[in-house]
């Protein structure tokens, strides 16, 4: 049982590895270069969504559950497809503390259980924050994140409430 427990725990971690697949492949420089460095405490982020999105405003505890595949759909019907910013982004810790209300850890170890069970996999992760806007701009059901001073392109900002 202990060497199957090994082997197990050996998979996790490598399925964790072996996201490269699921992120999103993005241009080597870009406009996004916000994050990486600097106070995360005082750092602030902006929620975006497709241009035809109708919505103006999310609930907080949806976003939550959205980007943690508990919500599947927006009231319309249509898919969510949420995609998060790279490790690098310190305003990536600031939304996984104030929105998912988890540390990076237990982030990790959510999607690792999740994975494990077959029940979701984690969504997409953006090299630098221009591919988090074309995503957003390429799917209508997309919800994102970005650094609040970073300019969305043509995505729409939603209010958090």
């Amino acid at each position: 049982m202990t060497r199957d427990r090994t082997i197990i725990v050996a998979a996790l971690g490598f399925l964790a590895l072996a996201r490269a697949p699921d992120s999103i492949a993005g241009g080597a420089g870009g406009a996004g270069g916000a994050g990486g460095a600097g106070g995360a405490a005082d750092e602030r982020y902006k929620v975006i969504v497709h241009p035809e999105n109708p919505a103006t405003w999310i609930d907080q505890s949806f976003l939550r559950n959205a980007y943690l595949k508990k919500e599947s759909e927006w009231r319309d019907g249509t898919v969510i497809l949420p995609v998060d910013l790279g490790p690098r982004f310190s305003v990536r810790n600031q939304f996984t503390h104030q929105v998912l209300k988890k540390t990076t850890a237990q982030l990790k170890n959510y999607w690792n259980q999740r994975i494990f069970s077959g029940k979701g996999t984690p969504p997409p992760e953006a090299a630098v924050s221009a591919d988090v806007i074309a995503y957003v701009l390429a799917n209508p059901g997309a919800l994102g994140y970005l650094p609040a001073d970073r300019d969305p392109g043509g995505a729409k900002v939603i209010e958090v409430r």
